[in-house]
């Protein structure tokens, strides 16, 4: 028989095990890749109007920041689990 509540201890476990149970490790470092690429080429962009022009756009930051978060937890999981 099996123990009390031992179905939810399948239910608590942490992200980074639920991430690499539907994609493998290679191709999450393929994603981070990608990420980092769009997130440079984000900067740039936003980066030259805002010399340029002097106006910043704020929506651009928050979007920076949203593909800065997912690439720095994907790195810092693919650092984990090679390390």
């Amino acid at each position: 028989m099996s123990r009390l509540f031992e179905s939810f201890e399948y239910l608590d476990r942490g992200w980074d095990v639920r991430v690499l149970e539907t994609c493998s490790l290679r191709r999450l470092f393929a994603w981070l890749i990608l990420l980092v690429f769009v997130l440079g080429a984000d900067v740039a962009i936003t980066a030259y109007p805002a010399f340029r022009f002097h106006r910043f756009d704020w929506t651009e930051a928050l979007n920076m920041l949203a593909v800065g978060i997912v690439a720095f937890r994907y790195s810092r999981l693919i650092y984990r689990r090679l390390g």
